[in-house]
């Protein structure tokens, strides 16, 4: 690992070297945070800022990643040309991290379905008509695993958008294409720094809690079981008829 920063092989060492690391992705391009699309970026950014945290370069990897050892939380934020190539830099850090699982994994996501400052953290549901998501889906193969979706309306519904003739060309199929890629007007800015962002953080921390929660519970659950198993004895034999062999 001599390749990586002393500072990214920290991040990386630690992050592997516990099991059930809590794994925060953000979806979108941190170049261009201005786009509907990387506002689950804009959120992680906050998260990150807010209690402490640095972001570590992981270049080859095209992202940046910020770790904290006492909560054995890993955020990471990607860079790829196209935020439907996320999937490529979550591809690359399991090989590096293989501990990280479907049970303590959480995508922060646009959601264009959802009116604008709608934020609501769920569990698996349905992620093709999200094309970030759906390269997240072929990762883990499931789509099973912690979303924090945050509305950014539709086109259809936002009377702010105007189609250009680029927006209506051959390269894009339809309106949303489009109106994910383009930044919010300014009006919308406001309210998203000012409101959305911050009420996506504390879904975070309201994930955060659920995660651990679940995790305590799955521990307790497979301990339980390992005991019955060793406790285990055949209904079939008759242990006090059985000779001692000397």
């Amino acid at each position: 690992m001599s390749r990586f920063s002393k500072n990214l092989s920290f991040v990386l060492n630690s992050a592997r070297s516990k099991a059930n690391p809590i794994v925060f992705f953000g979806i979108g391009n941190y170049g261009s945070l201005s786009s509907r699309n990387s506002i689950g970026i804009r959120a992680v950014n906050q998260f990150v800022h807010k209690f402490g945290m640095k972001w570590v370069d992981f270049p080859q990897s095209c992202a940046k990643l910020a770790y904290s050892p006492e909560n054995h939380l890993l955020f990471v934020k990607a860079d790829t040309y196209l935020a439907r190539n996320n999937f490529e830099v979550l591809k690359r850090l399991m090989i590096l991290l293989p501990n990280i699982k479907t049970e303590t994994f959480c995508a922060v996501h646009y959601e264009h379905l959802f009116k604008l400052g709608i934020v609501e953290g769920v569990f698996g549901g349905r992620t093709r008509h999200n094309e970030c998501l759906h390269g997240i889906t072929s990762v883990f193969q499931t789509e099973k695993y912690h979303r924090i979706p945050i509305g950014i309306a539709h086109p259809i519904d936002d009377i702010s958008y105007e189609p250009t003739p680029y927006s209506l060309g051959d390269v894009y199929l339809d309106t949303v294409k489009p109106y994910v890629l383009n930044r919010f007007p300014d009006v919308q800015m406001e309210l998203v720094d000012k409101v959305v962002v911050p009420y996506a953080v504390n879904e975070i921390m309201q994930m955060i809690s659920k995660i651990r929660s679940e995790t305590s519970q799955r521990e307790v659950t497979e301990s339980d079981i390992r005991n019955e198993l060793q406790n285990f004895k055949s209904p079939r034999v008759d242990y006090n008829n059985i000779d001692t062999i000397n």
